[in-house]
């Protein structure tokens, strides 16, 4: 079944990725079941319909902000609504606060991961007035929730592999499924991640390689992105 009915001219390959996008978030991670990472989902759906709270506001705040039905900690539907809506304004000091609450550093890394993708793919639906995704079944098979010693903090606030690339890469690499994701996602709605830099001239569809970077650069200063 197709990720959006719709007579727009949804490219095959977007619409294929953000389908399997879905089933991703509802299978089982390294830390996070599906029933929970389908929560965290939900979680960012909320965030982007509520009233905008001030970046020091937190919904666990508010009383019947959050559903009663939430099955996430605490600490992580503040982070997921932190991240959706005011992802310029987080800090190492906010970051270690979230870790102090309890949620482990590599269970954090896979909610960024899945709140990304979350946001990429709810903000194109939204962009275009299309229903957003549906959420499949999620997976009955329980994490490992195994720490992996050989991912340690170095250059980021999150734990990352020993591996070589740009910081992009590195990012989610303590996760190797939502890195894998990632490449998903940034292969049909940017660049694949291998071209990122060995190829700068060549045409992504229906766009320039130059055109792309316009855009990409627009939009992560309108984000207030790092780089």
């Amino acid at each position: 079944m197709p990720a959006y009915s719709t007579e727009l001219p949804i490219r095959p390959d977007l619409n294929d990725a953000h389908e399997e996008l879905a089933k991703r978030w509802a299978s089982t991670g390294l830390w996070w079941s599906g029933a929970e990472r389908l929560a965290i989902v939900e979680q960012v759906r909320a965030a982007r319909d509520a009233e905008p709270l001030a970046p020091w506001e937190s919904p666990s705040e508010f009383e019947g902000l959050v559903s009663g039905e939430n099955i996430l900690p605490t600490a992580a539907v503040d982070a997921i609504w932190r991240i959706t809506n005011h992802p310029g304004t987080l800090t190492a000091e906010w970051h270690a606060s979230i870790v102090g609450r309890g949620l482990n550093p590599e269970a954090y890394a896979e909610l960024v991961g899945v709140v990304a993708q979350a946001n990429a793919v709810d903000r194109f639906a939204d962009a275009l007035n299309l229903e957003r995704v549906s959420l499949p079944e999620p997976s009955r098979i329980e994490p490992a929730r195994s720490p992996d010693p050989s991912v340690q903090v170095t250059s980021h606030w999150v734990p990352t592999a020993q591996i070589k690339g740009p910081n992009v890469v590195k990012a989610l690499s303590a996760v190797p499924f939502e890195n894998e994701s990632m490449q998903l996602l940034s292969s049909v709605q940017y660049v694949g991640l291998g071209d990122l830099l060995s190829d700068l001239v060549s045409d992504q569809n229906s766009l320039s390689r130059m055109q792309v970077e316009v855009i990409a650069a627009r939009t992560s200063k309108l984000n207030e992105c790092f780089y």
